[in-house]
């Protein structure tokens, strides 16, 4: 048994490989060793030789065990980690263009954003306003500093495609609802990994993060904010995108309106997100096109993805 920890999935593909069985567990779920009192690794050791020990021997136990995903699947979860990373640097660079401005008294917002989106342009667009030197050098070195990350996303997007070939009749099948591109179906299935594993939508709801916090006390019950303790970049990721799923069919975009007009934009977001990953999970269940399936759409959609591959394919041969 392994602690759940950085290398505990290599090292218990490690042992599996020689024959014996590995169990990798979650050690926030497992009392016995969050709330010990006397937290050593000789001790953590003892206990979860013990509880091992008792699971196997009597059976009346049951340990929190953590899903183990196959080498497909954690080549891409390590590369939407990096993804995410990206895009946080993105956003940093972004917010310290708009910062600079903001302190020389330059509030055009829109300004910040023409030199985020045009990089070659910004000497041309910063003679226009009026920069201390270390402003103008902190903008330019910003603005250079994007423009590599942007180029290194683009090119990690190639490496995603290529590393996940192996669920390419999954992407195919995913991408046939509108708004779902290859990204999105491959970050999907990277962070779902089996789906069979989840007997219920709700099960896959909780896990992606689309459920609320619940507590209750005497009876009471009260509906929190989201679960964040879960794989939030699908969440993160299919949010951009809830617009065009919103036009997917005329029945969710019934039911989003309808919902926006009572609870708001954010939870409106959320339910639908929840109707997509119920709808997502069917679809890999039954092998089946979405039903409101747009066919030049989709027929574009697979073009784009096979010379994704083709081109990502080329390189890697060069």
């Amino acid at each position: 048994m392994l602690e759940a920890s950085s290398g505990a999935l290599y090292w218990a593909e490690k042992i599996q490989s020689q024959g014996a069985s590995c169990v990798v567990i979650d050690a926030y779920r497992f009392r016995i060793i969050r709330d010990s009192w006397q937290k050593t690794d000789k001790r953590d050791a003892a206990n979860l030789s013990l509880a091992l020990w008792l699971a196997s021997r009597s059976g009346e136990m049951k340990l929190p065990e953590v899903w183990q995903p196959g080498p497909a699947v954690r080549e891409l979860r390590r590369y939407f980690g990096m993804y995410e990373l990206l895009n946080k640097q993105i956003r940093q660079m972004k917010n310290v263009i708009h910062g600079v401005l903001l302190d020389n008294g330059i509030r055009d917002r829109a300004l910040g954003t023409r030199l985020a989106n045009n990089p070659a342009k910004a000497e041309e667009l910063l003679k226009a306003v009026e920069l201390s030197a270390a402003s103008r050098v902190c903008t330019l070195t910003s603005l250079a500093l994007l423009v590599s990350v942007q180029d290194q996303k683009e090119s990690l997007k190639r490496e995603i495609c290529q590393a996940g070939r192996p669920l390419e009749a999954e992407v195919k099948l995913l991408i046939s609802i509108r708004g779902v591109t290859p990204l999105l179906a491959l970050v999907f299935l990277s962070e779902v990994g089996d789906i069979t594993r989840f007997r219920s939508a709700r099960r896959l709801h909780s896990y992606l993060g689309v459920v609320p916090t619940v507590r209750s006390s005497g009876g009471v019950t009260h509906n929190g904010a989201i679960n964040r303790r879960s794989r939030g970049l699908t969440r993160t990721l299919f949010t951009q995108a809830v617009i065009h799923l919103v036009d997917s069919s005329p029945t969710l975009a019934h039911f989003y309106r309808e919902l926006v007009d009572r609870k708001g934009y954010g939870r409106a977001r959320i339910a639908l997100l929840r109707k997509i990953f119920s709808m997502m999970r069917r679809m890999l269940f039954s092998r089946e096109l979405y039903r409101w399936i747009e066919p030049k759409l989709y027929e574009k959609k697979l073009s784009d993805y096979a010379k994704e591959i083709k081109k990502g394919g080329n390189q890697e041969a060069a």
